[in-house]
C-alpha cells in the first residue's frame, strides 16, 4: 500500500479532504482500504470467521452481485502468501507469527501452515538461526526467501501485521473479550513485558491483549501459536462489527498503519472472491509445524522434523488436485 493510499484514507476517515482531490479517486481508495482490512481479517481467522468477514464486505460495498458472478481466479490464481505478525517491542523487530497460506481456486482448497518462531533454519546470507530473526535482518523480503528455502515452495506475496500497533485500536473499540484459561504471570524487563492475567472471560485492554499474545512462560511456541490464533479471532470479531468500524474516525487510519502488503488492489479483489467461494463450497486445511527441542550455547531452538515437514508441505501447500490424504 503506497503513501497516497494512506493519505486518502486518513482524509476520508478524518473528515477532511483536499479540495483538489477528485471525489472518484477518494472513493477508489476507500474501497481499497475496506478490501485490504477485511481480507486480512478474513485471512488470519479463515477457519472460523472468513464467511462473516466477506459478508460484511459485501454489505458495505454493495458488491453482492459482482462477488457472485465475477471469477476470482481471473484476478489471482493459485498462490502462496506469507503472513507475518510483527513484534516491534524491544530494540529490534522480529516476527512472532509466521504463517503460509496456499490458495487454490481451481480445486477450492485453502491450506494454512503456522511456523513456530523458534524453528532453526538457514537464513540466506546469515547462516542458521531462528526463523523469526530473518525479518530483523532483512524485512519481509528476507523472511519470504527464508520460508521459501525452508519449505521448498515459491511465495509471491506477503501481508504484515504490527501487533503492537493494534494496542490503541483495541482501546478505541472498547477492548476484546477473551477467555483466559489459566493464571498468567510473566515479567521480562529486557522486552518491556509484564503479564498479569487471571483465569476467566475478560475484556482485555490493548496493553493486556498484546501481553496475552506475547506471553512466553507456558512451555514453548505451540501454545503461543494457539493464543495468537485465539486473539486474532477475537480481534476480527470486534473490529468487523459495524458499530466498531465507524466508532472512531481514527480506527481505520490506525489499522491501515498496522498493515503492510505487496498485493495489488486487483489481487486483493481476486483473493476476496476466491476465499468466499472456497469458504462456501470448498475445504480449509490448517496445521502447524512440529519439531524437537534443542539448546545450542544455552539458546533454545526448535529443530524441524524433516519427515513430517515434507508430508505437511505436500498436503497443505502443494496438493494441486485435492487428492492427497492428510498426514
Amino acid at each position: 500500500m503506497n503513501n497516497s493510499d494512506s493519505e486518502y484514507i486518513k482524509k476520508i476517515y478524518g473528515g477532511s479532504r483536499d479540495k483538489n482531490t477528485p471525489p472518484q479517486k477518494i472513493k477508489h481508495s476507500k474501497l481499497r482500504i475496506f478490501l485490504i482490512t477485511l481480507i486480512i481479517m478474513s485471512l488470519i481467522v479463515v477457519s472460523s470467521f472468513l464467511g462473516f468477514g466477506i459478508a460484511i464486505f459485501s454489505k458495505f460495498m454493495l458488491f453482492e452481485t459482482i462477488l457472485t458472478v465475477l471469477p476470482g481466479e481471473k484476478l489471482i490464481g493459485e498462490t502462496n502468501i506469507l503472513l507475518l505478525g510483527k513484534d516491534s517491542a524491544g530494540s529490534v523487530n522480529r516476527t512472532d507469527t509466521i504463517m503460509v497460506l496456499h490458495v487454490n481456486p481451481k480445486i477450492n482448497v485453502i491450506g494454512i501452515v503456522s511456523i513456530p518462531r523458534d524453528m532453526r533454519v538457514a537464513i540466506p546470507g546469515r547462516g542458521e538461526d531462528k526463523i523469526n530473526h530473518a525479518f530483523a535482518f532483512g524485512g519481509p523480503e528476507l523472511s519470504k526467501k527464508t520460508v521459501e528455502q525452508f519449505l521448498g515452495i515459491s511465495i509471491s506475496d506477503y501481508i504484515i501485521i504490527d501487533f503492537n500497533g493494534l494496542r490503541d485500536i483495541i482501546d478505541d473499540i472498547g477492548g476484546i473479550p477473551i477467555e483466559i484459561d489459566k493464571r498468567m504471570f510473566y515479567v521480562d524487563h529486557s522486552q518491556n513485558l509484564y503479564v498479569d492475567l487471571k483465569p476467566g472471560i475478560q475484556t482485555l485492554s490493548g496493553k493486556d491483549a498484546i501481553s496475552y499474545v506475547r506471553y512466553r512462560s507456558d512451555g514453548g511456541d505451540l501454545h503461543r501459536i494457539e493464543r495468537q490464533q485465539k486473539f486474532l479471532r477475537a480481534f476480527a470479531a470486534q473490529i468487523t462489527k459495524k458499530e466498531n468500524m465507524f466508532k472512531s474516525p481514527n480506527v481505520m487510519p490506525k489499522l491501515l498503519n498496522c498493515l503492510g502488503t505487496n498485493l495489488s488492489t486487483r489481487q486483493i479483489i481476486g483473493l476476496a472472491l476466491n476465499m468466499r467461494k472456497i469458504y462456501e463450497y470448498g475445504q480449509i486445511r490448517m496445521t502447524y509445524l512440529s519439531g524437537f527441542d534443542e539448546k545450542i550455547n544455552g539458546v533454545y531452538y526448535m529443530r524441524p522434523n524433516d519427515v513430517k515437514l515434507r508430508d505437511v508441505v505436500n498436503y497443505y501447500l502443494k496438493d494441486k488436485n485435492g487428492t492427497m490424504e492428510a498426514p
